[in-house]
């Protein structure tokens, strides 16, 4: 290896350097903890995997006009900190490629129905809080359905009901009966279905104007259009259940966009469907695949493709870690390829390491490697197997280095700014985008590069590299080197572990000054030094070791930072009148995961322990009330009292019928709990009516039951659980296992582990 020492780079000015400290350090955040990270949009290069953002856009496309199009996988394949989160992001909610339903599932439970699993994914998905192309799911859908059915219902309605619905006014109310104003009605009409029909034909990088704002500007009340969706019936909807869910779910719709009341369209979705009057009572699984294929029938109705994208899969396709993870792993891939023989239209994105995805995908069944490995057309692009993730040319990271820096050169007098890389030079980014083999590796390397410049000595020495994994070796040799064209020959590097890495000399180096939040969060590696030097070049002290990308951990600092972004994610998707109801299964999966955690890391509350958890137990023919989770805690030298936790979010006329479903846990034979806790929403804590009558009778036989109020936050530290522990172990190189989360669980949910617990006495 041949490499020439170039001149000194100036050195920053104080002043400079003050500002650059107070703005911290730009690469902190060097990977994206989840497709919804908004870290990805504030630094993201659109030519950054253009070319695979437009692949997938049209794979995505064959779906939006091929809306039946039989469903399919995709695997996105990529080294740890490819980038493969930052795409999916840019996917979900960037500029490019028109609007899509993409979901992004949370944690599966391997006792769950796959299929079940995925509906209420898409239900969460459709009721929550969250944006898409910076548009909720439910607005973009509603309104497009809401469009979509007023030009089809406007030019058929009789004189009547149009002067009902576009009454005149002032003195025109008197002469209705002789025929007045129906002129002006059927004018205010044309004008509506203008506005409607040039809606639903805006281009797709025009946001059309909503409903509501239609509806002003032709004098209507939104109230008055209500009539015409309770008893609407497509031409094409058939007598039969599946059409009375279609007439059910457009009227909820229609709630939720006419009346900002989302609460019908969530209590149908998760209790009236199950309701209904069937000559036949249908299976668990017939109801929810009969919703399933009405929802799918109802976006292939508005050609809106729907996009199903499995990111950070590291844990199913880690098969080492047991038998009982490859088993949920096949039961996992079992059911995506079972719901590709039931539905139709979806389209499967599957993020994956590389590496793992090709030692794990053999081990499966042939028919589940057959469906997985399945290729699939594109137009213009040919036979697609898979989308595979390489690292971006050194022009690519050089304009990714200069989105993060742009906001500190903002603060900075212009003179300052040498150019769009400032603080670095163009050899040392070169270098980095050359030998680092993941995006993620780059932009840790110039995070301590940039906390060496900017937070280390005031001098830069000569010559010096950036951070890398042979920076140590060759400072070694040069750092005393003039700048005068001194060429090293025939360096050999060989990395060894920290622990067992040779000291550089008989005193320890100087510590550079860096910010405790990023000395925290590294530990270092050093390099052995270089086994021949010339006795011309002096070799200098050993300088500080700069941490390897591989040897980064977890700081309780840096996982209660995860812990709070995070929460405040959830809250933000749960917020919504209508989304904890949609999010009632992905929030028991996620009090099963937590309660599972809790006993891996040894939570302990009070005197009490938990000896044994399952996660979700199904106990019960209606999806969506029909699971708990059960957590068996004792006491020292004590027998385990068997507490079953669920959460009870229904309203309305599902209120009773929840109760009364938790309640026949009690009936089973042998009883599978001594406790019932149920979490309930404290703004509708009181039992009235049949709710009240059914708890007085549980009371009455001997039951044990317990009402516990869940506030907003305490549902969303049950809902960001999951996705705290994902971007945990995100940010954890490959085959580290997760640090004792104990006294973080106890610090963050010590309020709800009292309520999922036995009473403690004080």
């Amino acid at each position: 290896m041949t490499r020439s020492v170039a001149a000194d780079p100036p050195a920053l000015s104080e002043p400079t350097r003050r500002i650059l400290q107070r703005l911290g350090n730009p690469f902190r955040n060097y990977f994206a903890r989840n497709p919804d990270d908004e870290v990805c949009a504030r630094y993201h290069v659109p030519e950054l995997f253009a070319e695979e953002r437009q692949l997938l856009h049209a794979i995505i496309d064959q779906y939006r006009y091929q809306p039946r199009l039989h469903s399919e996988v995709v695997p996105v394949l990529g080294n740890k900190g490819a980038g493969k989160t930052h795409l999916l992001h840019s996917i979900k909610h960037g500029e490019g490629g028109q609007w899509q339903l993409l979901v992004t599932p949370g944690v599966y439970q391997r006792e769950c129905d796959f299929l079940e699993y995925l509906l209420f994914q898409i239900l969460d998905t459709l009721l929550g809080g969250g944006r898409q192309k910076g548009l909720r799911p439910l607005e973009y859908i509603g309104e497009r359905l809401l469009r979509q059915a007023l030009l089809q219902t406007l030019p058929q309605l009789p004189d009547n009901a149009l002067l009902d619905l576009f009454p005149a006014g002032g003195l025109g109310r008197w002469g209705r009966r002789l025929g007045w104003g129906l002129a002006q009605a059927r004018q205010r009409r044309h004008q509506l279905l203008e506005g409607l029909q040039a809606a639903e034909q805006a281009p797709p990088f025009l946001a059309p104007p909503s409903l509501l704002a239609l509806l002003h500007q032709t004098g209507v009340e939104p109230e008055r259009l209500l009539p015409l969706f309770d008893h609407f019936r497509n031409e094409g909807d058939p007598r039969n259940p599946a059409g009375l869910m279609r007439r059910f779910i457009l009227r909820g719709f229609a709630h939720a966009i006419l009346r900002r009341d989302e609460a019908e369209l969530a209590n149908f979705l998760t209790y009236g469907f199950a309701e209904l009057e069937f000559h036949v009572r249908p299976t668990r699984q017939d109801l929810v695949l009969a919703l399933f294929k009405v929802l799918m029938d109802l976006f292939a109705s508005l050609h809106i493709p729907v996009v199903v994208a499995f990111d950070q899969l590291e844990d199913l396709l880690l098969v080492r870690r047991g038998d009982d993870v490859h088993r949920t792993a096949e039961a996992f891939f079992a059911g995506i390829v079972q719901v590709l023989h039931q539905l139709d239209g979806l389209c499967f994105l599957i993020f994956a390491e590389r590496g793992l995805w090709n030692r794990f995908v053999p081990s499966l069944d042939g028919y589940i490697q057959d469906r997985l490995t399945h290729p699939v057309h594109v137009a213009g692009y040919g036979t697609v197997s898979a989308v595979r993730l390489e690292a971006p040319p050194p022009e690519l990271v050089r304009q990714v280095i200069a989105a993060r820096l742009r906001p500190c050169h903002a603060e900075l007098p212009p003179e300052e700014v040498l150019s769009d890389i400032f603080p670095f030079r163009e050899e040392q980014v070169q270098r980095i985008a050359r030998t680092e083999p993941t995006l993620r590796d780059m932009l840790q390397q110039c995070r301590h590069l940039y906390d060496h410049l900017v937070y280390g000595p005031a001098e830069w020495e000569a010559g010096s590299p950036p951070p890398s994994r042979i920076t140590s070796t060759l400072e070694a040799v040069e750092n005393e080197a003039t700048a005068a064209g001194v060429t090293l020959r025939q360096v050999d590097v060989i990395e060894i572990p920290a622990e067992s890495a040779p000291a550089c000399g008989d005193e320890a180096p100087a510590e550079s000054p860096i910010p405790p939040a990023e000395a925290a969060s590294s530990t270092a590696t050093v390099p052995p030094a270089p086994g021949e030097v010339p006795a011309a070049i002096p070799v200098a002290s050993c300088p500080e070791p700069v941490p390897s990308a591989a040897r980064t951990t977890l700081t309780p600092q840096m996982m209660a930072e995860l812990w709070d972004q995070e929460h405040r994610t959830a809250r933000r998707q749960l917020e919504p009148e209508g989304a904890l109801t949609g999010a009632t299964r992905e929030l028991q999966a996620a009090l099963g995961q937590f309660l599972a955690h809790c006993l891996e890391h040894g939570v302990k509350v009070g005197p009490w322990r938990l000896q044994h958890v399952v996660p979700e137990y199904v106990f019960s023919d209606h999806p969506t009330y029909g699971v708990v989770s059960l957590g068996y805690w004792a006491c020292k030298d004590g027998q385990p009292w068997k507490v079953a936790v669920g959460l009870f979010l229904a309203r309305g006329a599902g209120k009773p019928r929840e109760l009364e479903i938790k309640f026949s846990l009690f009936d089973q034979q042998p009883p599978p709990l001594d406790l019932l806790v149920l979490l309930r929403p404290e703004d509708d804590l009181s039992l009235t009516g049949r709710s009240k009558k059914l708890w007085s009778e549980a009371e009455q036989r001997g039951h044990l039951a317990r009402l516990e109020p869940a506030s907003l936050d305490t549902l969303a530290q049950i809902y960001a659980f999951p996705r705290w522990l994902a971007a945990l172990r995100e940010s954890l190189p490959e085959g580290v296992p997760l640090p004792n989360l104990a006294d973080l669980i106890q610090q963050k949910c010590e309020h709800l582990l009292t309520q999922v617990c036995m009473p403690v006495h004080t």
